[in-house]
């Protein structure tokens, strides 16, 4: 649910800039099947949230084969000054294809250059790992929600040892994601 863009400008030049040429404040479509293609829709539902003071709204997505702890600012172009309406993560595949599978190149070798652009462009991305396989176990409490990543050390073994990679979580009221020193 969290918005992606590629590029980034300063929020002083990006809204402007955006209106000017008649883009999406929240950036470009860059896959329409999932929430960059509905941005109408997410403005409105992040409306909602924030409008009706609707706290601790924690999105749990999958499906797009990588692994993400994000904030979901209210507008990304203008995020961190901009409120975040939510967090949300994301968990990777156990078994089908992702980036690097795809790209047919070793474990970590898009992860290593990815990451670090797709962080600097979209500030509410905390973490990504867009190659390694796994699961990701939520812990819910009344002060915290805390997901723990787990990465396979081979994703076509049966008998695959899960270890744990890393955890982030939401403290109650914060709307706002952080890392985490160990698994609950």
């Amino acid at each position: 649910i969290s918005p992606f863009a590629l590029g980034s400008l300063p929020a002083t030049l990006l809204k402007p800039l955006a209106k000017l040429l008649g883009l999406p404040q929240e950036g470009l479509a860059l896959n329409t099947d999932q929430w960059d293609g509905y941005t109408a829709d997410r403005r409105e539902l992040l409306a909602h949230l924030r409008g009706n003071a609707i706290r601790n709204t924690v999105f749990l997505t999958g499906d797009i084969h990588m692994a993400w702890a994000n904030d979901v600012p209210v507008n990304a172009g203008t995020y961190p000054l901009s409120a975040s309406a939510a967090t949300e993560f994301v968990v990777t595949s156990v078994t089908s294809d992702n980036l690097d599978d795809i790209l047919k190149v070793g474990e970590g070798t898009v992860s290593a250059v990815a990451a670090p652009l797709i962080r600097a462009a979209n500030r509410h991305v905390h973490w990504v790992d867009t190659d390694r396989h796994g699961f990701g176990v939520l812990d819910l409490t009344a002060e915290r929600a805390q997901m723990d990543y787990y990465v396979l050390s081979d994703r076509t073994r049966p008998d695959a040892a899960a270890a744990w990679a890393r955890s982030y979580r939401t403290r109650s009221g914060t709307q706002k994601i952080e890392r985490a020193d160990a698994p609950v």
